[in-house]
């Protein structure tokens, strides 16, 4: 089995060792892989995928499997994430989407307005 994410598609990659006295030897740096299980509300069944920690944050971000893989085209999905999107399009149509959107941060520029408008009421 390749040491590859699922998700993001991160994979090993080589370089090098360099010592104090600069003598370069050959490494491999592994990607942080995890094997966990998701579960498909749309699907109703659970799969186990080997994903980088960063490919772990994406899917909480998207608010988990299906809206991952609903939100993204099928040219920028890894073939294993290809065949669940075909599978959840299969079931429940092409029109119905089950996306969820994330909980966002307000920017600092929000952040800064409300800062400056607690101030002015309190000065009042």
């Amino acid at each position: 089995m390749p040491r590859v994410c699922t998700v993001t598609g991160k994979k090993t990659e080589v370089g090098m060792n360099v010592s104090h006295s600069m003598r370069h030897t050959k490494r491999t740096f592994l990607p942080n892989l995890q094997k966990l299980k998701f579960h498909s509300d749309a699907l109703g069944r659970d799969f186990a995928l080997r994903i980088s920690t960063a490919g772990l944050r994406t899917l909480t971000k998207h608010g988990g499997l299906d809206g991952y893989v609903m939100a993204k085209p099928v040219s920028r999905l890894t073939p294993e994430m290809a065949a669940i999107k075909k599978a959840i399009e299969k079931k429940m149509g092409k029109s119905e989407k089950p996306v969820k959107k994330p909980v966002r941060k307000p920017t600092r520029s929000a952040r800064l307005v409300k800062k400056v408008e607690k101030r002015t009421v309190a000065a009042k």
